[in-house]
């Protein structure tokens, strides 16, 4: 049987890398790079072409050559890798959704962070108020989504984190900084929903199988301050969260948004991927590694 095609952007990414991965198993799957280097551990399997989504050229002719029934857009410039926001994200988005619209379905990848934090437990319908140049970046994008006319999937998530086959950036700092001797400070005063991302690649594999449409809020089921989540995930990996300084934003006085909580329950009630908070997660884990050091 013939399997259907789907194109991965920003594959060598975290949570691209793990799409690839899970949807090795029931499609021909084509990724893109453009800096960071292919995983060793990847599949086989799949082809791997350089991309800037920058150079709507490039993406045009890749999407010629792949003829993808889905595309799954997760490229993207985060804060701290670059000025260029705007140009990835915004502009990226633009030249991915509209050659998306003339023969693939699309997936995009947004975020928690284009809403202000002013209310919280935020659905589908809230419109976004972004208040960081990354939020703006991403709610631009979205709107490149809406008007390209391509059949589309937005999936606004949360804090990202993981540890196979390496740890995540959420993660990943706070360890390398404490163990330098710098101050690691936490915000109190900031609250997410972050997703394992073996659940949120699982839950974007199987959308790519649906007829959804629109927007769609998948993030872990647990919402946490930054603070909360960085003792949590620094114990897991056997780190004394001790040195970690509680701190809140409010009083440093930055424009950062404070609640910005996603309700996933229309998610929930799609989805056959569960979508764990940290805690449930961390106990599954924790449970099997005792299990296999027994």
């Amino acid at each position: 049987m013939l399997r259907q095609r789907m194109l991965v952007t920003g594959g060598s990414g975290y949570l691209g890398g793990w799409v690839v991965r899970l949807a090795c198993a029931d499609w021909d799957v084509t990724a893109t790079y453009l800096t960071h280097p292919v995983d060793e551990e990847q599949e086989t399997s799949v082809a791997w072409r350089r991309l800037d989504v920058r150079e709507k050229t490039a993406v045009d002719a890749l999407v010629r050559e792949v003829r993808p029934a889905v595309i799954v857009h997760t490229a993207a410039v985060n804060p701290g890798q670059g000025a260029d926001l705007e140009a990835t994200n915004t502009t990226g988005t633009r030249h991915v959704a509209r050659a998306a619209a003339q023969r693939a379905r699309l997936i995009h990848i947004s975020t928690d962070v284009l809403f202000d934090g002013e209310k919280g437990n935020y659905v589908e319908d809230d419109p976004p108020r972004p208040i960081t140049p990354y939020g703006r970046s991403k709610a631009l994008a979205e709107g490149e989504v809406r008007d390209s006319g391509a059949e589309a999937v937005i999936v606004r998530t949360s804090l990202i984190y993981g540890w196979r086959p390496h740890l995540s950036r959420s993660v990943r700092w706070m360890i390398e900084d404490l163990q330098t001797g710098k101050p690691v400070r936490l915000f109190t005063d900031e609250l997410r929903c972050p997703i394992w991302v073996q659940s949120l690649a699982a839950a974007v594999v199987e959308l790519a199988a649906l007829d959804y449409k629109g927007i769609l809020h998948v993030a872990g089921a647990q919402p946490l301050s930054r603070y909360e989540f960085g003792v949590r995930m620094l114990r897991f990996q056997g780190v004394d969260p001790g040195p970690l300084i509680p701190a809140r934003s409010q009083e440093l006085g930055l424009a950062r948004p404070l609640n910005c909580t996603l309700d996933s329950s229309r998610a929930g009630a799609l989805l056959r991927t569960p979508l764990p908070g940290v805690d449930e997660v961390l106990e599954e884990h924790t449970a099997g590694r005792e299990q296999a050091s027994a």
